[in-house]
C-alpha cells in the first residue's frame, strides 16, 4: 500500500496539515497574533488532538494493510483507532497534570508567562544560572515564546531572576490580581502547548518519513529497479526515520544549551513533571529545527488557516468568558 499513488497523496495532504498546525499552535501559545482567546485555545487543542489521531492512523494503515483486506474498511477502522486514542490520551494526560496541580504550580505558571518577555531579552537566570547573553535569536523566539512558562513548570516563582530593574519594578508594584480560573486556564495553557505540540510533530515527522520512503521506493518500481527496491524496502524507513528525529534532536540550539536549561529547568522538571517533561524536552529541541518549513506551509499552502472549529454550538464546544477585568497572559 506505501507505493499507491493516492496513499502517498494522503501523507502529502497530511503532512501539510500538520506542519501548518504547528505554526498555527506557536502563534497562539507565543501570542506572536495578540488576543488569543479562550475560545481559539480550545479549538486550537482540539485540533490537535485530531491531526495527532489522523497521524497515528496513517501509521496503523501501514503496519494493518497484510490483516485487513478491504482498504475501506482499513481506513474506517484506522481512523477511529487513531482519533478515539489520541483525542482520550492527550485530554486524560492534560487534565491530570492540571488536576493534580497545587498552588505553587499555579503560580508559577502565572509568573513564567509573565516573565516571557524577559526570557526572550535574554535578562532572565534561573538559580543564578545565566540562560541568554543576549536577544534569542529569530529562528528559535516563536518556539520559546510559546514554550518558555512550560520548560520551567518544575521550578519555584523564586528561582525566577529577572535581570531588569524595570521589570522587578512592575512585577512588584503593579502585578494584577489573578482570579482562580484565570490561573487554572494559564495553568492548562503551559500544560497543553507542549503535549499537544510535540505529539502532532512527532507523527508529522513519521509520516513524512513514510511520504519520502514512498516516493522513493516507487521511483525505484517505475525505473524497474526491482532488486534494488527488495534490498531497499525493510530499512528505507527505519533509516529515514532515525536520521530525520537525529537531525530535529541532535543540533540542539541557544537555549537548550544554556546553563540555565541544562543545569537548572530541565533536571527540575524531569523531576517534578515526568510526564510533561518528554513533551516539552522533544519540541524545545525539535521545533526549531523545522520552524522555517512550518511557517512556510502554513502561510505559503494553508494562507493562514485558522484552525477553528466549525458549528461550535452544535457541538457544545463553548467556552465560558473570561471576565472583563482579566488581563492577558503575559
Amino acid at each position: 500500500m506505501n507505493l499507491q499513488p493516492w496513499f502517498l497523496s494522503l501523507l502529502a495532504c497530511y503532512t501539510v496539515l500538520e506542519l501548518s498546525f504547528n505554526h498555527r499552535l506557536l502563534e497562539l501559545g507565543g501570542h506572536l497574533q495578540l488576543g488569543a482567546t479562550p475560545v481559539q485555545l480550545k479549538d486550537i487543542e482540539i485540533w490537535g488532538r485530531v491531526v495527532s489521531g489522523l497521524g497515528l492512523a496513517l501509521l496503523l494503515m501501514r503496519w494493518l494493510d497484510s490483516f485487513v483486506r478491504s482498504r475501506f474498511l482499513l481506513l474506517l477502522l484506522c481512523c477511529a483507532l487513531g482519533l478515539s486514542s489520541m483525542w482520550h490520551a492527550q485530554k486524560a494526560l492534560v487534565d491530570h497534570i492540571v488536576a493534580h496541580a497545587d498552588a505553587q504550580d499555579l503560580t508559577m505558571s502565572w509568573r513564567s508567562q509573565m516573565s516571557t518577555q524577559e526570557a526572550l531579552n535574554g535578562r532572565i537566570l534561573l538559580r543564578g544560572e545565566t540562560l541568554l547573553t543576549s536577544p534569542a535569536p529569530a529562528d528559535i523566539r516563536p518556539v520559546m515564546s510559546a514554550l518558555w512558562a512550560s520548560s520551567v513548570a518544575g521550578l519555584f516563582p523564586e528561582d525566577l531572576d529577572s535581570e531588569s530593574g524595570a521589570a522587578q519594578l512592575m512585577s512588584g508594584l503593579f502585578a494584577p490580581q489573578i482570579s482562580q480560573p484565570q490561573l487554572v486556564a494559564a495553568y492548562r495553557k503551559t500544560v497543553m502547548t507542549p503535549v499537544v505540540l510535540g505529539a502532532s510533530l512527532l507523527f508529522g515527522l513519521l509520516n513524512l518519513c513514510q511520504l519520502f520512503a514512498g516516493l522513493f521506493a516507487r521511483l525505484l518500481m517505475v525505473t524497474g529497479q526491482d532488486r534494488l527496491l527488495q534490498l531497499c524496502r525493510p530499512w528505507l524507513l527505519p533509516a529515514l526515520a532515525v536520521v530525520c528525529m537525529g537531525l530535529s534532536w541532535w543540533p540542539g540550539n541557544v537555549w537548550t544549551a544554556s546553563p540555565a536549561y541544562r543545569l537548572v529547568a530541565s533536571p527540575a522538571l524531569w523531576t517534578d513533571k515526568p510526564y510533561l517533561a518528554p513533551f516539552v524536552e522533544w519540541s524545545v529541541r525539535a521545533e526549531p529545527a523545522w520552524a522555517d518549513s512550518v511557517t512556510w506551509v502554513h502561510r505559503a499552502l494553508l494562507q493562514d488557516f485558522e484552525f477553528s472549529v466549525p458549528f461550535r454550538h452544535w457541538l457544545a464546544l463553548d467556552v465560558t468568558p473570561t471576565s472583563p477585568v482579566a488581563v492577558p497572559l503575559r
